[in-house]
């Protein structure tokens, strides 16, 4: 190997003792190219390999091709080694944009016809109360509110939402937010507690902002199928407006922690893979901060952070 070769595979200047003057056959992710060519002739062009050097996944396209004498006789076989990591991670982002693409496309197709129907059947629900009280009338409220609000997030995904920023007490956001969760965490008997340390102003879209805290409540109800405990708190920090979610629920693991802004990246068997990327949208563009600790089998902590507004 030349100097550029052990750069590559040691990129932090490691200990390159383990591929100097090392037989290529002891190299397992490099080695079958080599034989295929000396053993059957077969020359490999953009082969892509994975592997992982110092704690990080690195991906190579290697050629590997035969040089022959005038004779026909095989005299050389000589591989070329090339770095597309990069190329592998902007592809990645090139196939989730074409997936929020996608998403927005049907989006666009379905969100009207879906809330049309809901808007009616929830108007014809509160005329019919008004006359005679209806049995489980705030359940069936509760449900309706819940599929709008699903509709509402393809909305979001489908095209971009006129957004009103102003100065909102973000302590009446939140408890506007639990309220809705009332009968929902009574009906799958999870217990719900806030600690309203201190409440501060926050410059933000209200609705979107009662977007981000419902879809991170409806995520840990979700963890927590044979009821739990989930906890809110509000306080401040380092001039900013936290807001902690945490749950006892079945948590998560790392693969799927790492994973959890990507669209459509669900373990949910009636999940759409939206919410929590809808909820980094959001505080993108309030400059607001999210941290997420989880452990499977043990819970999930949600840390929401939106700057403070001076009055």
């Amino acid at each position: 190997m030349n100097d550029c070769s052990l750069r590559l595979l040691c990129p932090d200047d490691g200990d390159r003792s383990n591929y100097v003057n090392r037989p290529i056959s002891e190299i397992p992710a490099i080695s079958r190219y080599y034989e295929g060519v000396i053993n059957q002739g077969e020359s490999c062009i953009g082969a892509e390999l994975t592997m992982e050097l110092g704690g990080d996944i690195h991906h190579y396209m290697l050629d590997v091709q035969p040089v022959y004498d005038r004779e026909g006789n095989l005299i050389r076989v000589i591989g070329t080694l090339r770095d597309i990591t990069e190329m592998k991670r902007t592809e990645e982002v090139l196939r989730n944009t074409e997936k929020l693409v996608f998403a927005g496309q049907v989006a666009v197709s379905i969100a009207h016809e879906v809330r049309n129907p809901l808007t009616t059947v929830k108007g014809l629900l509160q005329l019919a109360h008004r006359d005679t009280p209806l049995r489980h009338y705030d359940l069936m409220m509760s449900e309706l509110e819940r599929a709008n609000l699903i509709v509402g997030e393809f909305m979001i995904l489908g095209k971009p939402q006129a957004t009103v920023f102003k100065l909102e007490d973000c302590g009446g956001i939140l408890e506007e937010v639990l309220q809705l969760f009332e009968i929902q965490t009574d009906l799958n008997d999870i217990e719900i507690t806030c600690t309203l340390e201190q409440s501060a102003t926050i410059r933000c879209d209200r609705n979107q902002i009662k977007q981000v805290f419902l879809n991170i409540l409806k995520n840990a109800m979700e963890a927590l199928p044979y009821g739990g405990h989930i906890h809110v708190r509000l306080d401040v920090w380092e001039g900013y407006q936290r807001i902690t979610f945490t749950d006892n629920g079945t948590g998560m693991t790392e693969e799927v922690l790492s994973r959890i802004v990507e669209p459509f990246h669900t373990t949910k068997p009636e999940g759409n893979g939206l919410g929590m990327m809808i909820v980094h949208r959001i505080l993108e563009s309030h400059h607001g901060t999210m941290n997420i600790q989880s452990e499977a089998g043990k819970g999930t902590s949600v840390e929401i952070g939106l700057p403070i507004q001076d009055m």
